[in-house]
C-alpha cells in the first residue's frame, strides 16, 4: 500500500492541488496531512475546505495552533 505525506501547506491552495493531482496520477489511496495546513498563504478558507472535504487523517501543526489559539489569545489579553 503507497501512503503520501504531505504537510506545510501554508494555506498555498495551487501547491496543493497540484500536490494531490500527482498523488491521485500516482494512485496512492491513503493521505496523511502531517499539519501546517493553514498560516501564512492567501487561501485558507479554501484550503482547510479542500483537506475537510478529502476527509484526510490530519494532526495539527504549529502554525495551525497559532491560528486557533490566537482568537482565545486576544481575549484574554484584551481582559487584563
Amino acid at each position: 500500500m503507497k501512503i503520501a505525506l504531505i504537510s506545510d501547506i501554508h494555506a498555498n491552495l495551487p501547491a496543493l492541488s497540484a500536490v494531490l493531482a500527482d498523488i491521485k496520477r500516482r494512485k496512492i489511496g491513503v493521505i496523511w496531512n502531517l499539519g501546517d495546513s493553514v498560516g501564512y498563504g492567501p487561501f485558507p478558507r479554501e484550503t482547510l475546505a479542500l483537506l475537510m472535504r478529502l476527509g484526510l487523517r490530519s494532526i495539527r501543526g504549529n502554525y495551525d495552533d497559532k491560528v486557533l489559539l490566537f482568537p482565545r489569545k486576544a481575549r484574554i489579553w484584551k481582559k487584563t
